[in-house]
């Protein structure tokens, strides 16, 4: 076997220490021994010279080193000792780092949300990362949305439970519970679902006795008879409690208008009322027009109105069947029916162009609307809430339109006034229907004088209706002075302002604060600005309001607030830089218009304005938030944000606000414990400015109920009605109570 050629020639063994000298040259195997042998020895002899030499050198220059580095030790250790021992100085503390997140709303960079992480150095020490100490920022964005699941399958039914009854029984005079009488009150569960509180059934009996009469003393002077204490009882209205009852308490004495000593307790001689609901009070949907998940109300179909002398909602709704047509209720799903089927071809749409308009007479509750039978075009109807009291009342251009979409309607003298597609102004109580100016309640010769001085004035498609207690404010065309504003008094005299000489003063917002007739118009040079009207035909002009940018006349003033006063002061709406309108106010007293706030932008641009404890409430945009909710006092250290629904830059997208009760009701999109609640019924405490969900349509993470997306708040003392989705049966009409937050009700 060959070896590898690396090995043939002298190498070291693996292990051992590699030498420095060459490979030694083998003799030839045929030289002379003799030869060899010299050579042998002279070699030895010149390799041990030089193996001396080397290794004189060597141990020289190792005594060399060790000496150096002796000295080099030596001078190490007196060198340290000659040094000063002192501390160093200690540097500063390194600034703490901080981290602040924040929501980022879908955009063209995030298209479905996310968040933007901020780092920095905390200079400032507070422990708060602020944008000055920012030095790095992340953005994370939210993927899309994935595709919804398959419907889960229905869950089995409930068992049906069992309804609790409360009966009550008059006590006698000298019964050993109560000796001088009283009233036991029993509560149960109708267990065998007969509708009777039997015996067995009764869980708890409350007796509540009369008093005693007091021990005798001198005999005094006759008196007169006194009147008899009465107890009546009554169920309490559906809409409020489906089982309790209502125990009123007086004295059959004649107060008021009633009479006395009749054996009937009238609402003048009621002392004390205890209302008893067995359950909470009612809420919750009360209608469902289109069986399923389909809408019974969409934005063409949305009017409704209650009326309170009848406890009864009178609305629009869609069946799927018979369109949208004339619906009634007292207020709970079960009572919820159709009331008649105006357009048998087609939909009526009952309201669909001037809502529905309650109007109180003599306690006799009627509501007026606009609908289309299919046969004479779109007229004004009346309904007392029965298919025998539901008529149309005008009959105008036969088959055509007798209303127009423009028209306007208002309550005035124990009827209402409405403008109608001939360009007149109409009066109406449900029974005589006629021309406002041949209104009974003017004398004829007052009529007379009406017919010449009323005669050129004619409706304008701009034309607004403000009543008073002195007569009826309104805005209308004439032939002479165009479109201006004009005032008929309860007895039929007119008086008109000619506000603008050049041409019509268009007049829009208009309100009555004491002696002040505040209206906003057009002057011809100065655009819109405030004026005082008097009653003698002349007129003031307020405000002189221009652009800051050119002195241009101010735009949009008055246009989602109007006038609103509070105190002196009017508070309005005006654009007069920027692309929004912000808020203003008006001195009564000093005459001076005030900017109140630059940072609240848009005012009541979504739900309008209303007044409550002597402030002006309404929805607003500011530079920290999007759509909230703000107030003014009439002060600019008054006009703020009142609550942040939605903390941050997300929109509450306030859609409707009312008062009840003193309490403001406002639909909004909120957040609750930290999670989103969707469009649902919120309430304002104005004491502590703290905002509580009351009632949530379509509860759940996720779920939005969307109210009030189409129609809004209607409400009454003791019942609120708004449209809402509650993710099974589209949008429908939900109610609620404000009285579940009063001490009105005993729940058992």
């Amino acid at each position: 076997m060959t070896n590898p050629h690396t090995h043939d020639k002298q190498a070291p063994i693996a292990g051992e220490p590699a030498t420095a000298q060459p490979y030694k040259n083998l003799p030839s195997l045929r030289e002379n021994r003799a030869n060899l042998s010299d050579s042998f020895e002279g070699e030895e002899q010149s390799e041990k010279v030089n193996k001396k030499s080397r290794s004189k050198y060597l141990v020289f220059f190792q005594v060399i080193i060790i000496a150096l580095a002796l000295a080099m030790s030596t001078y190490s250790i007196l060198l340290t000792d000659s040094l000063e021992q002192n501390k160093g100085i200690s540097g500063n503390d390194g600034y703490e780092v901080l981290v602040r997140t924040e929501g980022r709303d879908a955009d063209h960079i995030c298209t479905q949300g996310g968040a933007d992480i901020f780092i920095g150095n905390d200079a400032n020490e507070n422990g708060i990362l602020e944008e000055l100490e920012v030095t790095s920022t992340t953005r994370i964005c939210h993927g899309k949305e994935g595709l919804s699941g398959p419907q889960g399958a229905t869950g089995p039914n409930g068992f049906t439970g069992i309804g609790s009854m409360i009966e009550t029984e008059e006590i006698e005079f000298g019964n050993i519970s109560c000796n001088y009488g009283g009233l036991k009150i029993m509560s149960g569960l109708d267990n065998n679902s007969n509708d009777i509180l039997e015996p067995e059934e009764v869980l708890d009996e409350e007796i509540l006795c009369d008093g005693q009469i007091g021990s005798n003393g001198s005999n005094g002077i006759n008196g007169t008879q006194g009147a008899p204490a009465l107890v009546k009882k009554s169920s309490p209205p559906a809409h409020l409690c489906s089982n309790g009852v209502i125990l009123e308490f007086g004295v059959d004495d004649g107060l008021g208008l009633a009479t006395a000593m009749d054996g009937v307790l009238h609402l003048d001689e009621i002392r004390e009322t205890l209302n008893i609901c067995s359950q909470p009070l009612n809420s919750g949907l009360i209608s469902d027009f289109s069986v399923g998940i389909t809408n019974g109300m969409n934005s063409a179909c949305d009017s409704m109105n209650w009326l309170e002398s009848k406890s009864i909602l009178i609305s629009a709704g869609s069946n799927g069947l018979n369109g949208c047509e004339l619906w009634v209720s007292m207020g709970t799903l079960s009572s919820t029916s159709l009331l008649m089927d105006i357009n048998p071809s087609g939909d009526s749409t009952p309201g669909h162009w001037m809502g529905m308009h309650e109007l109180i007479n003599d306690d006799n509750g009627m509501v007026f609307f606009d609908a289309d039978d299919g046969v004479n075009g779109r007229e004004m109807w009346v309904s007392d809430g029965t298919s025998s009291g539901t008529q149309r009342i005008t009959s105008i251009n036969g088959a055509g339109d007798g209303l127009t979409i423009n028209s306007k309607i208002s309550s005035w003298m124990n009827g209402v006034v409405f403008t109608n597609a001939e360009n007149e102004f109409i009066w109406s109580n449900g029974t005589t229907t006629v021309e406002l100016f041949d209104a009974p309640f003017f004398s004829s010769s007052m009529q007379v004088i009406l017919d010449s001085s009323a005669s050129d004035i004619s409706v304008h498609s701009l034309t607004n209706l403000w009543p008073s207690e002195t007569g009826l404010w309104f805005s209308a065309a004439t032939t002479t002075m165009d479109f201006e504003m004009h005032h008929i008094s309860n007895t039929g005299v007119l008086i008109s302002w000619d506000l603008n000489s050049l041409e019509g003063s268009m007049p829009d917002s208009f309100t009555i604060h004491g002696a002040n007739n505040i209206v906003i118009a057009e002057d011809g040079n100065n655009g819109r600005q405030l004026a005082r009207l008097n009653l003698d035909g002349s007129h003031n002009w307020l405000t002189s309001l221009t652009l800051q940018s050119n002195g241009a006349a101010a735009t949009n003033v008055g246009y989602n607030i109007g006038l609103k006063a509070t105190g002196d002061v009017l508070v309005f709406d005006a654009q007069t830089s920027g692309v929004d309108t912000t808020l203003w106010g008006f001195n009564l007293t000093t005459n001076i218009a005030q900017e109140l706030s630059t940072d609240i932008l848009a005012p009541g641009e979504n739900a309008g304005a209303v007044i409550l404890d002597g402030k002006v409430w309404f929805d607003c945009v500011t530079p920290t938030s999007a759509t909230e909710l703000c107030f003014s006092d009439g002060t600019t250290l008054g006009s703020k944000m009142a609550y942040e629904f939605q903390p941050g830059i997300s929109s509450s997208d306030i859609r409707d606000i009312a008062i009840v009760n003193n309490q403001l009701l406002i639909i909004a999109d909120g957040e609750k414990n930290g999670i989103d609640s969707g469009h649902c019924l919120w309430i304002l405490d104005i004491q502590s400015w703290q905002a509580s969900m009351v009632y949530d349509p379509w509860p759940g993470v996720g779920n939005n109920s969307q109210s009030s997306t189409y129609g809004g708040l209607e409400v009454s003392e003791d019942i609120v009605f708004f449209i809402a989705n509650n993710g099974i049966s589209g949008h429908e009409i939900h109610s609620w109570s404000p009285l579940v937050l009063s001490s009105d009700w005993l729940i058992w």
